[in-house]
C-alpha cells in the first residue's frame, strides 16, 4: 500500500484542513476541560504531533507545564520549532513511537493525545501505537485518541475524494470503536466516546483513564 507523504502534507495541508481543524480543536478542548478544568501545570504529550494543528490552542486553554511532541518526521518538527515561543516549554522528540523505549519520559504524562495517528498503521502497528499512549501516561492519567471511523458519510466522502484524485492519506485505515477498545481496554478504562460528524470525514474521539496497575 502507498504510504502518506507527511512531508508533502506539512508543506501543503489538505484543502479542507483549516475548517476541520477549527471544529476538531473546539471539540477536543471542550472534552479535555471536563478532566483538567481544575488541574494546573499538567504534562501533555502529543504523539504524531509534528506541526501540530492544536499547539497554540492547547497551550492557551490548558497552560501545561510541559508539552512534549513526539514524531518521526523532521520536516514537521522543524515547522513546529518555528512556532514555539519562549514561554511555551515545548519539548520536541524525533522518535518512531513503534520502535523506541521513551527513555526518561515513560509514565510521566498526565495527558497523552493523538489526533488522527493510529489509523496509519497495519493492525499490529495500530495496537502498538495505542499501547504507546498508556506507556507514556501516569497511573490515572488520560489518553485522548481520535481516528477516522467508517460511517456512511465518511465512506461517501472518501469515495468522491479518491475518484477526483484528491485523496492523499493513502494508508489511512478507518477504524471502528471496537478496533480501538480491543487493545486500549487492556491498559485503561473508557470514559467517553463520540463521533465528530461536522467534519464530513467522520472521526471517533475516545477518552481512556489509565489503570493503576497497567
Amino acid at each position: 500500500m502507498k504510504t502518506t507523504d507527511w512531508t508533502k502534507y506539512y508543506n501543503a495541508p489538505y484543502k479542507t484542513a483549516s475548517l476541520t481543524r477549527k471544529i476538531t480543536g473546539r471539540i477536543i478542548v471542550e472534552t479535555l476541560k471536563k478532566y483538567f478544568k481544575h488541574q494546573k501545570g499538567i504534562i501533555l504529550t502529543e504523539i504524531g504531533g509534528a506541526n501540530s494543528a492544536f499547539l497554540e490552542l492547547l497551550i492557551d486553554e490548558l497552560n501545561p507545564s510541559r508539552y512534549v511532541i513526539i514524531d518521526n518526521n523532521l520536516s514537521g518538527l522543524e515547522k513546529t520549532k518555528q512556532r514555539i515561543k519562549k514561554d511555551y516549554n515545548v519539548v520536541l522528540l524525533n522518535k518512531d513511537i513503534l520502535n523506541c523505549d521513551f527513555e526518561n519520559i515513560l509514565s510521566s504524562s498526565d495527558l497523552v493525545l493523538s489526533i488522527g495517528l493510529i489509523e496509519h498503521f497495519d493492525k499490529n502497528g495500530t495496537q502498538r501505537a495505542i499501547k504507546a499512549h498508556f506507556d507514556l501516561l501516569k497511573p490515572d492519567g488520560y489518553a485522548v485518541i481520535t481516528f477516522p471511523t467508517p460511517t456512511f458519510l465518511y465512506r461517501i466522502a472518501r469515495f468522491i475524494a479518491e475518484k477526483l484524485g484528491l485523496w492523499i492519506f493513502h494508508d489511512e485505515r478507518p477504524l471502528l470503536i471496537e478496533d480501538v477498545l480491543e487493545t486500549a481496554m487492556k491498559y485503561g478504562e473508557p470514559v467517553e466516546y463520540r463521533i465528530i460528524w461536522p467534519i464530513i470525514f467522520t472521526q471517533g474521539l475516545v477518552v481512556f483513564k489509565k489503570k493503576q496497575s497497567s
